[in-house]
């Protein structure tokens, strides 16, 4: 049975969430997606991505705005705290519809509870964990009961509207492809934010606080905390993690593969390949496979946007600026829901760096600076052959717009 003073002091938690959500305002684009699932399906829904990209806050917006709601933080309940019998108390005694169960992976046996209560109480769940690899996990437990979402770092205009207040458009792919001359046009003020945004401003943990060491902090707490506890990795398993992280920011995007990192980190390709899809489900950075069937399946490792400028501190920032254009290009193509693979060249062989599929389209992109040219085309029989620049001012497709996609 649940104590009364267990409920009183949840009863006052929740009230106290509510009210520090109404500072926020602003909400992030996962926000009505969210909002629309819980008002309509049976699902249950998880929220999961890096430490820091305002899961809670969006989670108490969310318990604000949806009638007969109860916000409570796992790590909050006493240890032993029977989940199921305590939605159980809310819904039975208190009309609660909507359970927001933030940090859920503090709860013991946190799948079999939610397992019970989505299948014996008519509430709807929505839960988030600073976790990834917790939650990446629990999608195969919970199986067709459960939507999980991936709340991602900002994209470029989701940070103007959050930072600057800016009225930024939408934009698609097809609209860069004809207009692009006339949009920059119209965004080119932005252009200025694009080092910013880049180096921490992509982090909604930075909005408050822009510093390098809040970065460094998150790294800390997914290595040390999430990969020790749920990947049940060794402390020098979790050195070998984190020289990984190291070698990448430090080495640029070419030549980042399963072998170099092994053979520069000093662990087997076998352990490289395991940590990187790690950190992948992590959501510290991306893997992208080569194009092409006639290749071998290296692939590309791309840290998400922030990562790199905080990590490789003491290299020139000017080095590391053709890493933080790729890394911006990718973020937003993939984060747009587009599919994206990287050409691997023969040796010594120049090539574009990705190719985009764009619906039926297939484009091959390189990017660059305000001066890049278009001698990597050389002998690329495909006739959409697409030259992205940052800055925009000169020739090529103005990086910028692709920022814009959501």
């Amino acid at each position: 049975m649940v104590q009364n003073d267990l409920i009183e002091e949840l009863i006052h938690l929740d009230r106290l969430s509510k009210d520090q959500a109404v500072q926020y305002p602003e909400k992030r684009f996962l926000h009505p997606q969210l909002k629309y699932l819980l008002a309509n399906t049976r699902q249950m829904a998880g929220i999961m991505g890096l430490r820091g990209t305002g899961k809670t806050i969006m989670l108490r917006q969310l318990a604000v705005e949806l009638d007969k709601s109860f916000y409570i933080s796992g790590d909050t309940l006493p240890v032993g705290t029977d989940l199921f019998e305590l939605s159980s108390t809310l819904f039975s005694s208190f009309g609660i519809r909507y359970l927001m169960i933030d940090e859920i992976h503090t709860v013991k046996d946190w799948q079999g509870q939610l397992k019970k209560i989505h299948d014996f109480l008519d509430l709807k769940i929505l839960f988030t964990s600073s976790s990834s690899l917790e939650l990446s996990k629990s999608k195969f437990d919970l199986s067709r009961r459960l939507t999980l979402f991936s709340l991602p770092l900002f994209s470029f205009r989701e940070y103007l509207i959050f930072s600057k207040k800016a009225d930024v458009p939408l934009i698609t792919v097809e609209e860069i492809l004809t207009n692009h001359k006339e949009l920059y046009h119209k965004l080119f003020s932005f252009e200025s934010y694009f080092r910013t945004y880049s180096e921490l401003g992509a982090f909604p943990a930075c909005l408050d606080s822009p510093l390098r060491s809040v970065v460094i902090s998150t790294i800390d707490m997914v290595t040390q905390k999430d990969m020790l506890t749920v990947s049940k990795l060794s402390q020098e398993d979790i050195q070998s993690v984190r020289a990984i992280l190291l070698f990448i920011a430090r080495a640029g995007t070419d030549g980042c593969s399963y072998s170099s990192i092994a053979r520069n980190v000093g662990i087997t390709k076998y352990k490289a390949q395991q940590f990187i899809g790690m950190m992948e489900e992590a959501s510290l950075l991306k893997i992208l496979l080569p194009h092409g069937t006639n290749v071998m399946p290296e692939p590309k490792i791309m840290l998400v946007p922030v990562l790199r400028s905080s990590l490789a501190q003491g290299i020139d920032e000017d080095r590391l600026i053709g890493a933080m254009r790729e890394e911006f290009f990718i973020h937003h193509v993939t984060g747009a829901g587009f599919t994206v693979n990287y050409l691997k060249s023969k040796r010594g062989q120049k090539l574009p760096d990705y190719v985009l599929y764009i619906h039926d389209q297939k484009l091959i992109i390189e990017i660059g600076g305000a001066g890049k040219g278009t001698s990597q085309f050389k002998g690329v029989v495909e006739k959409e052959k697409l030259v992205l620049t940052q800055p925009g001012f000169k020739k090529g497709i103005p990086l910028i717009l692709f920022g814009f996609l959501w």
